[in-house]
């Protein structure tokens, strides 16, 4: 899950000097980088937005691996532990682990971040809760005392389909757009002042 700036500006630098030419890859490739580092700050500002309480981890999960002048190729991508849950937000589709995992109920008791509270210690957190299948529903159930009732606290699901929330590549797309050219143009400026 990337967004890549690959560039050719020959039309830009076409009526440059021999010397001149010679800064071009360098003002590229700070120009890729600046785009990039901005880029990332955005697509924090973008998660609030977009997701419902992001965690810091999500909105600092996205990283830079910047261009070099013999090299003019930068890219943005995410941390491999954000993209895993991530993706579905970004991407949709169907998360299968393999195993059960617990979606939470009205009756789930979650954190500021929608996460359910607790939950790497164990999802029992009484007594009177069980692991069990109740009317077809496999999950979570807590007993009413004196009674044979119960309530669902957690489902217990073997896959969940999720529809996209996040615009990553829309987001990234019409940012570079936004922005790339002013920032070759500043350091192309910049480079060239320097040219001997």
């Amino acid at each position: 899950m990337k967004i890549d700036i690959k560039t050719n500006i020959k039309e830009v630098t076409k009526d440059l000097s021999k010397t001149q030419k010679k800064q071009i890859p360098f003002a590229t490739a700070n120009a890729i980088n600046t785009t990039l580092f901005q880029l990332r700050k955005e697509m924090g500002k973008q998660t609030t937005k977009h997701l419902h309480n992001p965690t810091k981890a999500t909105q600092g999960g996205f990283m830079v691996q910047k261009a070099k002048k013999n090299s003019l190729f930068g890219l943005l991508f995410l941390k491999d532990f954000v993209e895993d849950y991530l993706r579905f937000q970004i991407d949709g589709g169907v998360r299968s682990p393999g195993h059960r995992f617990a979606v939470p109920t009205r009756n789930s008791k979650l954190n500021k971040f929608g996460n359910i509270i607790g939950k790497r210690t164990g999802l029992i957190k009484k007594d009177t809760q069980f692991f069990g299948t109740v009317g077809g529903i496999t999950g979570v159930f807590e007993r009413f005392a004196g009674g044979n009732k119960v309530k669902l606290i957690h489902v217990l699901a073997k896959s969940v389909t999720y529809k996209p929330k996040f615009p990553f590549y829309k987001i990234g797309q019409s940012f570079i757009n936004s922005k790339f050219n002013k920032n070759l143009i500043v350091a192309l400026n910049s480079a060239l002042k320097s040219a001997k």
